[in-house]
């Protein structure tokens, strides 16, 4: 990552105590492979999951938590959403993510990263990329990163951003004459957009294929084993919200919000509290 977009991210991602902190899941693979990279870099573990409806929590660590792959309104998060529908809207501080420190919002949506929280990780922190092809595929497989490219309105955004990221590797993927397909090759052989969900057990689990991707990284692939108990629940929207196109908006107009996205430049989703669990 450029050291001009780098010295924008809060502080915190520069802390260097390993185990510090607890991590936050959500319910994809972008989230999980973004935490097993955290654990290997940070020494951090998975202790809750947030399905954007509900919090569990597994253990008491007395731990701070960062969310990874969410737009949460407070805490630490390592995140790739778009999190203000003005651009007068305030961001959370604590957030690690280019599009919050570089002011977008829904008035220059277009000119946004479109990619996964995971390469974030991997570029603030200088990890190095898998050995193999097929690993930096899955990489650009990951929240349809690759996407950009292949379209000739965004391909120069794509770049842009892939360069300042400093992801010349996967560059080098992209320009190798590599066909759309390849990628969507992998996201059906892999299952890559299953959902993670915790069953009625209080376990982590999901249909994506972690054991065919074992060797394509560095460390093991898997979900913590740990048992989750439900702490919060919370209302959202279900499916995305309709805004209308040349009207304005503020995210502080809502009550009680806990969490909130850009889906596309007229559309978003969000949580709020409703309650604490017993």
């Amino acid at each position: 990552m450029i050291q001009q977009l780098k010295s924008k991210f809060p502080q915190w991602c520069n802390d260097t105590e390993q185990g510090k902190y607890d991590l936050c899941l959500s319910n994809d693979l972008d989230s999980l492979l973004s935490c097993l990279y955290l654990q290997q870099i940070k020494g951090y573990e998975v202790n809750y999951f947030y399905d954007f409806s509900n919090i569990f929590k597994a253990k008491d660590t007395g731990k701070q938590v960062i969310g990874v792959d969410m737009a949460l309104e407070r805490g630490k998060v390592w995140d790739n959403h778009i999190t203000k529908l003005n651009r007068t809207d305030r961001v959370n501080p604590d957030s690690a993510n280019v599009n919050s420190v570089t002011g977008v919002s829904r008035d220059n949506y277009y000119s946004k990263y479109c990619g996964s929280t995971l390469l974030q990780i991997i570029s603030y922190y200088n990890v190095p990329m898998p050995k193999s092809r097929e690993g930096k595929i899955i990489l650009l497989a990951i929240d349809s990163t690759f996407l950009g490219y292949f379209n000739n309105d965004f391909r120069a955004i794509n770049r842009n951003w892939l360069e300042r990221l400093e992801l010349f590797e996967l560059l080098d993927i992209l320009d190798s004459g590599i066909h759309k397909s390849e990628f969507y090759r992998v996201k059906s052989q892999y299952n890559l957009d299953a959902p993670i969900r915790v069953n009625e057990n209080g376990i982590l689990e999901s249909n994506i294929d972690l054991a065919a991707m074992q060797g394509l990284f560095e460390f093991p692939l898997s979900l913590s084993a740990e048992q989750f108990k439900l702490t919060h629940t919370f209302e959202n929207t279900g499916r995305p919200y309709e805004l209308e196109k040349n009207k304005e908006y503020s995210k502080h107009d809502i009550n009680g919000l806990y969490s909130m996205a850009l889906t596309h430049k007229n559309k978003f989703k969000f949580t709020r509290v409703v309650r604490q669990s017993k």
